[in-house]
């Protein structure tokens, strides 16, 4: 009964009633992924890679997609040596890194700061002031303050932007808990400058390069994996960056030379906002998105993330509930408490190994779930949540296996960020089902780049110095 024509791993069938069996596949059955929606998924996908790629701006438009040009196109290659700062600004807590190279093994220092609640809501140059004290801060303790020459320093800055050139973006909005004021249609680097120039004068670095997270942990599994070819970021939210050939890229304006590549940000999350994928979307997910904080976007995300997966599992708990199939048909707390059943429970249940009930016991007696729950009723909260999380990571590996399959290599290496990705004990091989059959020309492999955007916002100053150097067109 799970997606994609797969058996489930779990004995459900050989517990349940043959009543509570039907039921259950009643409900399941028809958010079944076969070959022939995954193909149409894959085709979508395709399609908005497509239309944002054209030369013509009014068709770029219509597209889910941005595919937007970092201007990187060098990648790691191990011959790497010297000092390169990354700097990741994404959140509440921000980090500086230290990367020392040597013979292209990297020795890394990490530092985290905090932004105060006050510092987050004023005005936008408050922040880049905290943070061009936080480098200066973080270059003393390193005895690096006095440095003679520059250092090369990589930006992180996990906020919708338009990349205009190597150094140089537009934020589009503030998002997570940033509230500024202003900023918005300003450049972040020119931002940074102006509060370097104006808190920590004569400070030795140079902005070199800024990028997305998901750029930044692309380049940090690049290090880990010189086949790494692309970056997914597969927790709270989902994205995407890839290595393109220049070739496919209609819209390419800069030079043919070598390296015949760049690195492309896909932004991903919003696929199917226009409606390509509403052959696919269910009722749950339809409601998932109508109480969501931000209804008609995010479309793809809300079919797997980790802030969405926890409440598509709720949801077909409740209709379960309410058909007596579950729980005997009472189980308030589940049917009442929206957003209340996360991610996190959905992993620990997923975390149960073969007969074993500990986890799955655990996370319902926080819903009051305790005396009275029946085995039948343990089979299928774990049925549930495997169906629905497989179903998940086969939507999110159908989009990666286009962008395997535009890559043409014969191994490809996919660096993963992301709680989701990390926690949840069996995304890694439910996505793997995918890439088999769906790019069987490519041997692809998936590794952990834990926290790559601070170590990858430095490795990608690598690339820009060495774009400069080749005189290789950055803007």
């Amino acid at each position: 009964m799970s997606s994609s024509s797969q058996s489930s791993k779990l004995n459900t069938r050989k517990v349940l009633s043959e009543d509570n069996w039907t039921k259950l596949n009643a409900v399941l059955q028809p958010l079944l992924l076969t070959d022939e929606i995954i193909d149409k998924i894959r085709a979508a996908f395709s399609d908005q890679m497509h239309l944002a790629n054209s030369t013509d701006e009014n068709v770029r438009k219509t597209s889910d997609h941005l595919m937007m040009n970092t201007f990187i196109r060098e990648l790691l290659d191990g011959t790497e040596q010297g000092d390169f700062l990354g700097l990741d600004l994404g959140g509440t807590n921000f980090r500086v890194v230290l990367v020392r190279f040597k013979d292209g093994v990297a020795d890394t220092v990490t530092q985290y700061y905090n932004l105060t609640d006050e510092t987050l809501s004023g005005p936008a140059a408050g922040v880049f002031d905290f943070i061009a004290e936080s480098i200066q801060d973080f270059l003393v303790k390193q005895g690096l303050d006095k440095s003679e020459q520059k250092i090369p320093l990589g930006f992180t800055f996990s906020f919708p932007s338009t990349q205009l050139a190597l150094n140089k973006s537009i934020l589009l909005t503030w998002t997570k808990t940033f509230k500024c004021p202003d900023g918005v249609g300003e450049d972040p680097v020119a931002m940074l400058e102006a509060a370097i120039e104006r808190k920590t004068k004569n400070l030795p670095v140079d902005i070199v390069v800024v990028m997305s997270d998901t750029v930044s942990t692309l380049m940090a599994g690049n290090y880990l994996d010189k086949k790494c070819r692309v970056g997914l970021i597969l927790g709270t939210g989902c994205n995407a960056a890839f290595v393109e050939n220049i070739s496919d890229i209609d819209k390419w304006t800069g030079d043919y030379n070598d390296p015949k590549h760049v690195i492309v940000n896909v932004e991903l999350g919003s696929t199917g906002d226009n409606g390509c994928m509403d052959f696919c979307r269910s009722e749950y997910e339809k409601e998932v998105d109508q109480f969501s904080n931000h209804p008609g976007s995010f479309t793809f995300e809300k079919s797997f993330s980790g802030m969405y997966l926890g409440e598509l599992v709720r949801l077909v708990l409740v209709r379960l509930i309410k058909d007596g199939t579950l729980f005997n048909g009472k189980a308030e707390k589940l049917i009442e408490g929206r957003w209340k059943f996360t991610t996190s429970h959905v992993t620990d249940i997923e975390s149960d190994a073969g007969e074993s009930q500990e986890n799955t016991k655990n996370v319902l007696k926080k819903f009051g779930l305790d005396s009275g729950v029946t085995d039948e009723d343990i089979a299928i909260v774990r049925e549930v949540c495997e169906f629905i999380s497989r179903r998940g990571a086969h939507i999110i590996a159908a989009g990666m296996s286009v962008l395997i399959n535009y890559i043409r290599l014969p191994e490809v290496t996919i660096g993963i960020d992301g709680s989701l990705y990390e926690k949840h004990p069996k995304f890694h091989d439910s996505m793997m089902e995918i890439f088999e059959r769906f790019s069987p020309n490519t041997k692809v492999k998936m590794i952990l780049a834990k926290d790559g955007s601070g170590q990858g916002a430095a490795f990608a100053a690598v690339s820009a110095l060495r774009q400069l150097a080749k005189g290789i067109r950055c803007s």
